[in-house]
């Protein structure tokens, strides 16, 4: 069962790295998809992964501050302004935030790590998920800054899965750190007319 799921992982893993999305509408069915059959796998390996707990809300909290206050630093300061926000920004960070990050982490933490780490041991599955998730990146962005720091991201987020046994530690970590570096930094509004 954990070998099916891997496959399956790291094919549609696969397809979101090299397949570009055209339209909002394939990006929705895909993170959607990968939202459902995260939860499927994680549900038939190790269902105790699908678990809100404290500790998932600490780790996940604590680290996603950090990386989100780390980006303010870095950009020395935050340039989203009040006249910035709009209804075309608020549906972004809904989309980014309730199903892109959600669907990036139960395919890469939940699918591919945690069928990794049952089949092989956390270390070997923390790398291979972290590079899968910085190719993921490379094909989106252009800037060697961000590649780094979805290398640094995807290494972290995993850590923590494990460390909190919880795929939702991660959700929080990535959310956190791209509300900083998309919504707060780069104002990410992707209904700009």
């Amino acid at each position: 069962m954990i070998l099916f799921f891997l496959i399956i992982g790291t094919l549609l893993a696969i397809i979101d790295i090299l397949y570009k999305i055209n339209t909002l509408k394939q990006n929705i069915i895909r993170r959607s998809v990968y939202i459902f059959l995260g939860i499927i796998s994680v549900y038939f390996i190790d269902k105790t992964y699908l678990k809100f707990t404290f500790r998932s809300l600490i780790y996940g909290v604590l680290v996603g501050v950090f990386f989100l206050i780390l980006h303010i630093i870095i950009a020395k300061g935050i340039k989203l302004k009040t006249k910035d926000i709009d209804k075309g920004l608020i549906y972004t960070s809904l989309l980014i935030y309730t199903l892109e990050l959600p669907g990036e982490e139960f395919l890469y933490r939940g699918i591919i790590f945690i069928s990794l780490m049952k089949i092989f041991n956390p270390i070997l599955a923390i790398l291979i998920t972290s590079i899968l998730f910085l190719g993921l990146h490379y094909k989106t962005w252009s800037d060697k800054k961000v590649w780094i720091g979805s290398l640094v991201l995807g290494l972290v987020c995993a850590i923590n899965v494990y460390l909190a046994n919880s795929i939702w530690t991660a959700i929080f970590i990535h959310n956190l750190n791209d509300f900083g570096f998309l919504t707060l930094i780069n104002k990410r509004n992707i209904f700009i007319k």
